[in-house]
């Protein structure tokens, strides 16, 4: 299958389960359990295998999916995912999940700012931090959180193309060019 294609099987099926879970009013819910069920399939790989593989007809997936998730997700949810099963689009789970939370994001009117520490925040710093962004960019904020020891100390903040690079490594690099930019300065000068 092309990726165009598979782009295209990702919009549509992203975009009914969520119309549907909007109107049922269970936005959260369905986040939820595709969350829930994509947890089971990385953690049980022979079962993800089970479900992608052609020797299986669609609608023995289909009732393969609805005795193990039945009960543990949503009705909604089941019936969306049995859909899945039974046409061999399991392993575009991951890619619907994933869009299905941007466009959850964009209902709630959320804005995706990245942030890079050296190591993980202790007590209350990301709920201050998330605050702190929600204020300066006058909009409510998913903060994603990213952990790079290479950064040495600091923070990085990006939104979308723009970014604050406060870091310790950045820091010190912007430093030492300077100084070295102000030794040449003064060797051509007196040379």
């Amino acid at each position: 299958m092309s990726e165009t294609t598979k782009h295209i099987v990702r919009e549509i099926y992203s975009e009914v389960i969520f119309e549907m879970a909007r109107d049922a009013e269970m936005l959260e819910d369905v986040l939820e359990d595709l969350g829930c069920i994509e947890h089971v399939l990385i953690a049980e790989p022979d079962f993800a295998i089970l479900l992608g593989t052609q020797t299986i007809k669609g609608a023995e997936k289909s009732e393969i999916v609805r005795r193990v998730f039945s009960g543990k997700v949503h009705d909604l949810t089941l019936d969306f995912i049995s859909v899945l099963a039974r046409r061999g689009r399991m392993n575009y789970l991951s890619a619907i999940s994933d869009r299905y939370q941007k466009m959850m994001d964009r209902h709630q009117q959320k804005m995706l700012v990245e942030v890079t520490l050296s190591k993980s925040p202790g007590g209350g710093f990301l709920s201050s931090l998330n605050d702190d962004l929600s204020r300066a960019i006058h909009a409510r904020v998913k903060l994603v959180v990213h952990i790079d020891p290479a950064i040495i100390g600091g923070i990085v903040i990006r939104k979308g193309d723009r970014v604050i690079d406060n870091s310790v490594r950045t820091i010190l690099k912007n430093t030492i060019a300077t100084v070295v930019e102000k030794s040449q300065v003064k060797i051509r000068a007196t040379g």
